[in-house]
C-alpha cells in the first residue's frame, strides 16, 4: 500500500466476500469454512433491542460506542454517592469517574476481551437530551476462561428490572463466547444485586475477611433440573423478549 498526502493506492490487494450470515462465527466454524476472522472483532450490533421496563418505560439496549462518552459523563452526574460506593466499594469522586483518560478505556472496547452494554431512555432520545441510564460490563480475566461482571443502574431507574436484564444479556454473551463462568464481587449490603444474581443461577459465598460476597455462575455446572436453572429460564423468558416499536 502506498500512501501520500492526498491518496492511498493499493499496490497488491485481494478481497474475499462471504455471505453476511456467515460472519458472526466461532473459531470452529471458521476452520471448517476457511473464513478468516478479522483482527478486531466488529461492533456487536446483534445486542441492539428495545425493551420495556416493569414500569412501562421503553429503553434502547445496545453495546457501548466511543461517541457515548458525553452520555457517560452525564450519567455519572446523576448517580448517588450510595450507588457509587455500592458499585466500586469506595467513594470514587465524580472527577475521577468522568475523566476523559478513564472514559477512553470505558467507551473504546476491545470486543474480544470485553462487552459493555448500555441502556438509553427512549423518551429522552426522541429529543436532543438522550440519557444513558444503566450500564453492564463483562471483562475477561487474565489466565483463565472466566469473566468478571459489573452492573450499574441510575438511582431513578432502579427497581424496574433493568439490572436483571443487563445481567442476563451478559450471561448470554458469555455463553456464546465459550466462557466457563462469570464472577463478581459485591458488598453484603447490596442485597438487590445478590438476589438478582442468585435467581440467575449464581452461587454466593460470603468472605468474612474481606467483608464481601463473591458470586459465581458456572456454565458447566448449571444443571437443567436445578431450581437455579429453572429460575434462570423463567428470567430469560421474562427479560430477553424485545418489543417492537
Amino acid at each position: 500500500m502506498l500512501a501520500t498526502h492526498d491518496s492511498v493506492i493499493a499496490l497488491d490487494a485481494r478481497v474475499i466476500l462471504h455471505d453476511s450470515n456467515m460472519m458472526d462465527v466461532d473459531d470452529e466454524v471458521s476452520k471448517q469454512t476457511q473464513i478468516i476472522r478479522p483482527a478486531i472483532r466488529p461492533y456487536p450490533a446483534q445486542y441492539e433491542q428495545h425493551w420495556l421496563s416493569k414500569k412501562g418505560r421503553v429503553l434502547l439496549i445496545r453495546a457501548i460506542m466511543p461517541e457515548d462518552e458525553p452520555l457517560v459523563v452525564d450519567f455519572h452526574k446523576r448517580i448517588s454517592e450510595e450507588s457509587v460506593y455500592t458499585r466500586w466499594m469506595s467513594n470514587m469522586q465524580y472527577d475521577e469517574r468522568a475523566s476523559h483518560s478513564r472514559l477512553i478505556r470505558v467507551c473504546h472496547v476491545d470486543y474480544d476481551r470485553d462487552i459493555a452494554l448500555v441502556a438509553l431512555d427512549e423518551e429522552s432520545c426522541a429529543g436532543k437530551n438522550c440519557k444513558l441510564v444503566a450500564a453492564g460490563r463483562l471483562t475477561k480475566m487474565h489466565g483463565k476462561n472466566v469473566a468478571e461482571f459489573s452492573v450499574l443502574v441510575e438511582d431513578d431507574w432502579q427497581g424496574e428490572g433493568l439490572g436483571a436484564k443487563l445481567l442476563l444479556e451478559l450471561i448470554k454473551h458469555g455463553e456464546a463466547d465459550g466462557l466457563d463462568g462469570i464472577e463478581g464481587i459485591v458488598l453484603p449490603t447490596n442485597r438487590a444485586m445478590i438476589h438478582v444474581a442468585e435467581k440467575m443461577g449464581f452461587e454466593s459465598v460470603y468472605d468474612k475477611e474481606l467483608n464481601v460476597v463473591k458470586q459465581y455462575f458456572s456454565y458447566k455446572e448449571a444443571a437443567p433440573t436445578s431450581k437455579a436453572k429453572e429460575d434462570y429460564d423463567i428470567q430469560l423468558r421474562r427479560f430477553t423478549c424485545p418489543i417492537n416499536i
